[in-house]
């Protein structure tokens, strides 16, 4: 296994030129990246940069050091665009510091899930970052000591694994202190609720944001991603939440006004609206190039999807990442190159898996992911840019995975499954996580009386360096079910 270096005359790299498609391990990875040109390394920085501090394209051997041991045992896509997007995320403590110490403001965007962040990185000199994401942090290290955190603060076991963003609080170092803490609250999830609570007792400044409930229009079956602009101007299905929305938006607006000095203007939050469209479009025709074309690997596609959410705090390199995947993913397609082979399992997955592993697992046995709902659907998006830009960004909200009902969610991967011809579907619940055990069977229900597939639901166990022996036998077994039915 090797990368080919094609060199011109002056010796220099002229083009880069990657290996046959393939999922490797932590050691292939370290052999790949070892082949590397400094030049490479050297072009890579974050924050628009080009000092030496804030290069992020290190070997992985840096961040298992640092701690994220779960590296060891995933497998990753074998691309120079997957080592620069996997350098990038797991260099974003670090950012946020960095940010810090240029004299950026930190905020910190709790609950929402993909719409304030629009607005922070609006203003200049602002970086918003969610620490709802911590909670894969106990998984990737395989430690405890965030939730040991957390009970200490009043969040114990019988709690999701959010509660790992309240031990980051607490801890003050896996994310500076925001100057900022904007925390939505209503329609959300009511484990991260409590969550967001008792971080307001640590943080020095909270700004609650209202989320209102989605109430679903006659007709759509709770269908995400309908219009509801639109629908509330024909007048056959008010919706006076978005207006809400938007009234709470320009709330944030002000806030972050106040903390900058600077006053919004509109050019530049319809700059806002762009910058974070082209992300939503890069990601879109991404998951149509993984999920149809089987061009990437599903761990990589959930790094993907969750960056929508706030960008891994810089978009603009963030964009530079995911246009890099995206030109991967196009070569392999127009080449007929493929991640999976083309008998593998097609399987959509519902609700994102806190462990990471199991999306390895599952690839390792012969599956391959064809479709998600990681109860991100409002950071996928496109916003109308041609209306004002907090309606477009509420708008958005409105098609939000956790505001509404549970067929709505169903209706999403069922929609997903029959586009990409599924074969089952997996749901991946929270344990201690109230809204999984309140949906898990009513979207496993309503999967498979639509389609008529077979449906796993399990509850992810808190972190280890190996699977759930059960889970693995139920994820083998489910995987066999499958294969049988062909």
């Amino acid at each position: 296994m090797s990368l080919t270096r094609q060199t011109g005359q002056t010796g220099r790299t002229a083009d880069w030129e990657d290996p046959e498609p393939k999922r490797v391990t932590f050691d292939e990875w370290l052999e790949l990246f070892a082949q590397v040109p400094d030049e490479l390394i050297e072009k890579y920085h974050y924050y628009g940069n080009r000092d030496a501090w804030s290069k992020y394209l290190f070997p992985p051997q840096t961040f298992a050091i640092y701690g994220a041991r779960h590296l060891r045992r995933l497998r990753f896509d074998n691309s120079l665009a997957a080592l620069r997007m996997w350098g990038f995320v797991q260099n974003e403590t670090e950012r946020l510091f960095r940010a810090r110490q240029t004299g950026r403001k930190v905020i910190a965007t709790m609950g929402d899930l993909g719409a304030v962040p629009v607005i922070v990185n609006s203003f200049p000199d602002c970086v918003a970052f969610y620490p709802d994401c911590i909670w894969w942090t106990p998984f990737v290290m395989e430690s405890k000591v965030l939730f040991d955190a957390a009970a200490e603060q009043g969040i114990g076991e019988a709690t999701c694994f959010s509660r790992a963003a309240l031990g980051a609080f607490a801890k003050h170092s896996y994310f500076p202190d925001p100057d900022l803490v904007i925390a939505s609250t209503g329609a959300s999830c009511d484990d991260y609720s409590g969550v967001e609570q008792l971080a307001a007792g640590i943080a020095t400044d909270v700004l609650w944001v209202e989320e209102p409930l989605r109430k679903e229009c006659p007709g759509t079956s709770g269908r995400l991603g309908h219009d509801p602009r639109s629908s509330s101007n024909s007048g056959s299905c008010p919706h006076p939440a978005r207006d809400l929305l938007v009234e709470e938006y320009r709330r944030v607006v002000a806030r972050i006004e106040q903390l900058t000095g600077h006053r919004l203007s509109t050019d530049e939050l319809v700059a806002g609206v762009r910058r974070a469209n082209r992300v939503r479009r890069v990601v879109q025709q991404l998951r149509e190039l993984a999920y149809v074309h089987g061009t990437l690997p599903a761990l990589e596609m959930m790094v993907v999807e969750f960056g929508s959410l706030h960008y891994y705090s810089d978009i603009a390199e963030w964009t530079a990442v995911l246009k890099h995947l995206l030109k991967t993913a196009e070569q392999r397609r127009d080449a007929g190159r493929r991640i999976a082979g083309r008998d593998a399992l097609r399987i959509v997955w519902v609700t994102p898996p806190a462990d990471p592993l199991l999306l390895t697992f599952v690839e390792d046995r012969g599956a391959r992911i064809v479709g998600t709902e990681y109860v991100i659907n409002q950071a996928l998006e496109l916003m109308d840019e041609s209306i004002e830009p907090l309606a477009a960004i509420a708008d958005s909200f409105m098609a939000a995975s956790l505001i509404g009902t549970s067929r709505a969610r169903a209706e999403a991967a069922i929609r997903q499954a029959q586009k990409n011809d599924a074969e089952g579907v997996i749901i991946s619940g929270i344990l201690g996580g109230s809204h999984c055990a309140m949906e898990s069977r009513l979207i496993a229900d309503r999967v498979k009386a639509e389609l008529d597939l077979p449906v796993l639901e399990f509850d992810v166990a808190p972190p280890a360096r190996e699977i759930d022996r059960q889970v693995q036998t139920r994820i083998e077994a489910f995987l066999e079910l499958v294969r049988s039915r062909r």
